[in-house]
């Protein structure tokens, strides 16, 4: 998972113009209490304890998830592909989302993590942080963020 995120990262990076993506699946994880434990501990300068997370739908998530990545910037910063690096970018970007996918299914809650403090990523251009509880005591959490 990690190199398939590190081959998307690098095959977004353009012209004044990077972007950041993680993901981390916590096992065993009954409720959010839990989980922000858990988050605290692989980001000890996120603030967990104080988010209020925000009830997103599945159509919402994926706009934006796609928003990030299609987001393609202007004259001053952004990517500039030729056709086969930008096919190259949308099969990891197909890999990237058909990974999202797996966790997600008609008992799934997605959450908006509204605070970008602690977590990696300078969001400039566009970022998400989103919480997905799945029905198997498994808590995932996802981000994604660019700058200049």
């Amino acid at each position: 998972m990690r190199d398939m995120l590190d081959q998307l990262e690098h095959s977004m990076y353009g012209y004044n113009y990077q972007v950041t993506f993680g993901i981390e699946i916590f096992e065993n994880c009954t409720n959010l209490d839990e989980f922000k434990i858990n988050l605290k501990k692989i980001y000890p300068y996120s603030r967990p304890e104080i988010v209020n997370l925000i009830p997103f739908d599945v159509a919402e998530f994926w706009d934006e998830i796609n928003f990030g990545l299609d987001y393609r910037g202007d004259n001053s910063t952004g990517l500039i592909l030729d056709e086969k690096k930008n096919e190259k970018l949308k099969k990891l970007q197909l890999t990237y989302k058909d990974l999202l996918r797996q966790f997600i299914n008609e008992n799934t809650k997605i959450y908006f993590y509204p605070d970008e403090e602690g977590i990696p990523g300078y969001p400039v251009y566009w970022d998400y942080r989103f919480v997905m509880k799945a029905n198997n005591d498994k808590y995932i959490f996802i981000y994604g963020s660019s700058s200049d």
